[in-house]
């Protein structure tokens, strides 16, 4: 320090290592933020669509349920029931011979599957033709449809 003053020049020996610490540092900081932000968004993104694909499985099985209760009793009325498969569940119902926007008409079943995994859902709506006559159930379509 006597140094600079003996030359009448002004120590400024290091501080333009303060400024370029603090910028780096705050580099760091920004690509930690981002490296989180991603890595979290990346998790959750795919924990939902696993959840989803639970809420269909668990619709598919309320299909089935409802399925086999129709090829055992052709004469199957319209219902409405709650299916719990695991830790999820399914809301089910079941039309039989009712007019077109609500059912499917005479001799077919429209079946209604709803299933819930947490927060997502998923529903599949099958139509069984069923025959009165030799009570040979057939499943004629199966989709899933927006909620």
């Amino acid at each position: 320090m006597a140094k600079c003053q003996k030359l009448n020049v002004k120590c400024f020996h290091g501080v333009a290592a303060l400024p370029t610490v603090l910028l780096l540092g705050g580099l760091i900081m920004e690509i930690m933020i981002a490296a989180t932000l991603s890595s979290y968004l990346l998790v959750s993104s795919e924990f939902g669509i696993r959840l989803g694909s639970r809420a269909l499985f668990a619709a598919r099985s309320g299909i089935q349920d409802a399925l086999i209760r129709v090829v055992r009793d052709k004469n199957f009325t319209s219902s409405s029931y709650t299916l719990p498969v695991g830790n999820y569940s399914v809301e089910v119902s079941v039309c039989k011979d009712l007019p077109e926007p609500i059912c499917v008409g005479d001799g077919k079943h429209k079946i209604t599957a709803v299933g819930t995994a947490e927060n997502r859902s998923r529903k599949l709506e099958a139509i069984v033709s069923v025959d009165s006559a030799t009570g040979e159930a057939r499943l004629q379509s199966l989709k899933e449809v927006e909620l």
